[in-house]
């Protein structure tokens, strides 16, 4: 009984840790010719905005956005030029985060207890009247979109955004996990092309 439970509880617990962090969802115009794009450049000189009703975060992150996003389209090969007008797609940038709360609940583990009712010996089986743990978390889910637009056309291109868990960690570091968040989202772009 004690082996099934274990099993149990690392089943959910590696269950739980796939869910942290989901795959970005891209989308992008299957009429747009991708292999022409050779430069780039931001929507504007701010090409960051923040999603309604998201609580205000660190000046400093739209820099780090541009920055990022630029180590990335270059290590691809993509140019960056000042003028969006003279660019083949421009970039920007839409950032949003939430508070939420998380609540698993699950059986109390049966065991016996010897001691009963003032000790008369007669087994008591902890959590055998439908007991449960409750475990409540309350946590920042932040997310981030990347949209491409195809300058000559003045339409939208390609769209990818990607939510993950805020911790502790991603806040005393974050360059390291906006790289992160930016390479996952760019993966695929152009599409077609092969992740490095």
């Amino acid at each position: 009984m004690k082996s099934l439970f274990f099993v149990l509880v690392i089943t959910i617990g590696v269950a739980i840790a796939g869910c942290s962090s989901n795959p970005p969802v891209i989308d992008y115009d299957r009429s747009v010719d991708f292999s022409g794009y050779k430069t780039y450049a931001f929507i504007s000189d701010h090409p960051m905005i923040r999603a309604e009703g998201s609580p205000p975060g660190s000046p400093l992150l739209e820099g780090r956005l541009m920055r990022l996003t630029e180590d990335n389209l270059n290590a691809k090969g993509f140019i960056l030029i000042a003028d969006p007008e003279a660019a083949d797609f421009a970039v920007g940038f839409t950032v949003g985060a939430r508070d939420k709360i998380k609540v698993n609940s699950y059986p109390e583990p049966y065991r016996p207890y010897y001691g009963g009712w003032g000790g008369w010996g007669a087994p008591y089986y902890g959590g055998g009247y439908g007991g449960s743990n409750v475990d409540v978390q309350q946590y920042v889910e932040g997310t981030l979109a990347l949209d491409i637009y195809d300058v000559s056309e003045h339409k939208p291109a390609w769209h990818g955004v990607a939510t993950k868990r805020i911790t502790d960690s991603m806040r005393r570091n974050p360059d390291e996990s906006l790289r992160e968040f930016i390479d996952e989202i760019l993966a695929g772009f152009p599409p077609g092309s092969i992740a490095p």
